[in-house]
């Protein structure tokens, strides 16, 4: 049976394409490591900026949950559990799924580790760093499910507390920004969560604070900041570090803004096929990583000259990446979610990396 949906489904389309951008991204650096010995940076790095949409729409979504438990008897553990019944089980299925490929086939696989402690914490989701000092779980995209859990510890702590919740999320994650902004090289990184990009949950709460209290943008100013948002985005120089935020957190923020204040212009509009990715769009964030290698592979061991092997590596990875996904979900998530989660209290647009 189809989860029955609430009425932001601008914010469910949101979610298929901040997906498919990072499949875009992951496809190009395949392309890029194996025919030009670069990374996805260096050519085209704005499909990461995917991640930033989506931890916008983290903070406008926490909000939505919280205000539906706020004052309930333990409110905070019920948030916390019906976030982890929503993220774990997924990501723990394609964990083991990467875990038993790196044992199937070492060979093929260079950045992962097997190391106890290192496995423990992946699966903990908890910010472990792999050989080269990157916070990467043995899962590499479950980095933004870390900080996934600290915006949902925060959230949590809110609802135990019975305050708003920018009272405890605005001065922690201030001070993890200012830490990742001041520190030297030899200061402790708050067990990895020094980073600027948390910032973007925060402008995500706003939002929806501003969503709740039905203060939404204009219509004409809401397409400007939605395209203006999508062009800065997709064409503006990557530039990283501590001032992602202001680069590529801006524009996610923009729009979300643009596409919350079009609701009543674009919902009816929306295809449906674009709201089931967006259903499926945490299994096909899961699971690209197995498919995008797979699809490089094949074509690149054609004949294909480069730039047209990079078209094709990009598209076919998009629609197989999304076909997955969507079968991920259907037979896996969407089940473990309803066997799980007895009784449903997060709204249909829950986002989780």
């Amino acid at each position: 049976m189809a989860e029955r949906r609430t009425e932001l489904l601008t914010v469910q389309a949101l979610r298929a394409i901040a997906a498919l951008l990072v499949v875009a991204y992951h496809a190009v650096g395949h392309w890029g490591a194996h025919v030009r010995a670069e990374d996805a940076d260096a050519i085209w790095g704005n499909g990461a900026a995917g991640v930033d949409v989506f931890f916008v729409i983290s903070g406008l979504v926490m909000v939505i949950s919280a205000s539906r438990l706020h004052g309930r008897p333990m409110a905070g553990w019920v948030f916390l559990r019906h976030r982890l019944t929503r993220i774990v089980p997924m990501y723990w299925i394609a964990t083991t799924a990467k875990i038993l490929l790196v044992l199937a086939l070492p060979a093929l696989v260079a950045r992962t580790q097997l190391d106890g402690l290192y496995v423990a914490g992946s699966y903990l989701l908890l910010p472990v760093r792999d050989a080269a000092g990157d916070i990467r779980p043995v899962l590499p995209v479950g980095w933004t499910l870390t900080y996934e859990m600290l915006f949902y510890l925060l959230v949590g702590l809110a609802l135990t507390l019975r305050v708003q919740m920018l009272r405890v999320a605005v001065p922690a994650l201030l001070a993890f920004s200012a830490v990742a902004v001041f520190a030297g090289p030899g200061w402790p990184q708050i067990a990895g969560f020094a980073n600027t990009i948390v910032l973007e949950f925060l402008a995500g709460v706003l939002i929806g604070m501003a969503v709740q209290r039905d203060r939404l943008v204009p219509e004409a100013l809401g397409w400007v900041l939605l395209l203006g948002g999508f062009a800065a985005l997709l064409f503006m120089p990557v530039v990283s570090g501590v001032l992602r935020p202001l680069t590529w957190g801006i524009p996610a923020a923009a729009i979300v803004l643009g596409a919350v204040g079009l609701e009543h212009r674009l919902a009816r509009r929306l295809p449906r096929w674009l709201l089931a990715a967006g259903d499926a769009s945490y299994s096909t964030y899961l699971t690209h990583g197995f498919v995008v290698p797979l699809v490089g592979v094949i074509v690149l061991h054609t004949a294909m000259a480069p730039i047209p092997a990079l078209a094709v590596i990009v598209g076919v990875s998009l629609v197989m990446s999304a076909v997955v996904g969507q079968l991920s979900y259907v037979i896996l998530e969407r089940p473990l979610i309803h066997l799980f989660r007895r009784r449903r209290a997060a709204p249909a647009v829950a986002v989780a990396g």
